[in-house]
């Protein structure tokens, strides 16, 4: 018997452990959209050799995170205003459809998860970070009651490749975090009323509420 699994694989733990670091800086915004990702000195930086760098880069460009151009030169992916729109409009149809699914499953347990994930929003409103962490949460305590795995996948996907442009959103004023804390609790409201139709209505209302003009000029 084979026991050998990837914990266990010092080249897939690199692989892992870049790829890891590269996600969590693009979806922050620390490394910002056209930011050229060169694998030799982030090999160096970070004690491993070219090719799990190599390897995590092609990974986040299947995520849609990085673009390799056609020279082979690695970028973090610049998305206009047509196209962060449409990644918007890709994710409210899925999540809406998903909310169909939630509404009837989730549970007393699942629910609770949601409301502290609600009080995390309502105690960051000064923070960002947070309050973008304690978004993750909520969405995903919810989307735990979707038995639909690969659509699950695609929604977090474009979730994760939306966020910076979610951070510069917020980052306008406390107002945007305000009103985006008070979707959330229209969005369980609905959802506790059992209606698939109206969960998938709030959640695609929710989502669609995002205006990128606010945030980059056409």
């Amino acid at each position: 018997m084979n026991t050998t699994d990837e914990t266990h694989d010092p080249h897939r733990n690199a692989q892992s452990h870049v790829a890891q670091h590269l996600r969590a800086e693009i979806r922050s915004g620390r490394l910002p959209s056209g930011t050229p990702i060169v694998a030799a000195p982030l090999a160096s930086s970070m004690g491993v050799s070219r090719m799990p760098v190599r390897e995590a880069i092609h990974q986040l460009a299947n995520e849609g995170l990085i673009t390799i151009r056609s020279n082979r030169s690695a970028v973090v992916t610049e998305l206009g205003p047509e196209e962060i729109n449409e990644l918007y409009e890709m994710r409210a149809a899925l999540e809406g459809y998903a909310m169909r699914h939630v509404a009837t499953n989730i549970d007393a347990r699942g629910l609770q998860e949601v409301e502290l994930a609600l009080l995390r929003l309502d105690q960051a409103r000064e923070d960002v970070t947070w309050f973008v962490a304690a978004h993750d949460i909520y969405h995903d305590a919810l989307l735990s009651y979707c038995p639909r795995p690969q659509m699950v996948k695609e929604i977090r996907r474009i979730r994760h490749a939306t966020e910076p442009y979610l951070r510069l959103n917020l980052q306008v004023g406390s107002a945007a975090i305000t009103n985006t804390s008070l979707e959330h609790r229209e969005l369980l409201d609905a959802i506790l009323t059992r209606d698939p139709d109206r969960a998938e209505a709030e959640m695609r209302r929710h989502i669609l509420r995002f205006d990128v003009r606010d945030i980059i000029a056409e």
